[in-house]
């Protein structure tokens, strides 16, 4: 089996930042961006008046969950999949929540991604991204 992994990491500010609070809206956001996956469950909490909204889609490629900071305008979105490659979840994404300014970061994953000593052996290997 492959167990290829592909990881989007998104940061975002968002024009509008009472979106942020909005925690039925941004199910649905996800929900459409995330068609085509199999999406296994869903969860997510509100923190407080005026608070953030944290959500995780369960999916059966792996998962998709997001962090709101409304007093900031800010979004942290994290996208990881096996097997399926999920980029064109992030255009959606980024169009449906309306963002301002945004930086993706892009971590291939899986046994692929780990490197191999001379003789194959595995070898621990520590990288910053």
């Amino acid at each position: 089996m492959d167990d290829t992994g592909y990881h989007y990491l998104i940061d975002a500010h968002v024009k509008h930042p009472t979106l942020l609070l909005d925690a039925s809206r941004l199910k649905n956001i996800f929900a459409e961006a995330l068609e085509g996956f199999s999406v296994l469950n869903f969860v997510d909490h509100k923190f407080g008046e005026g608070g953030g909204v944290t959500g995780l889609f369960l999916l059966a490629e792996s998962h998709c969950s997001y962090h709101t900071y409304p007093e900031s305008a800010y979004i942290a979105i994290d996208v990881f999949t096996c097997g399926r490659e999920p980029s064109e979840i992030v255009p959606k994404l980024i169009d449906s929540l309306d963002c301002e300014h945004h930086v993706i970061r892009y971590q291939r994953r899986g046994t692929c991604a780990i490197p191999r000593a001379l003789h194959g052996e595995p070898q621990a290997h520590c990288v910053e991204v």
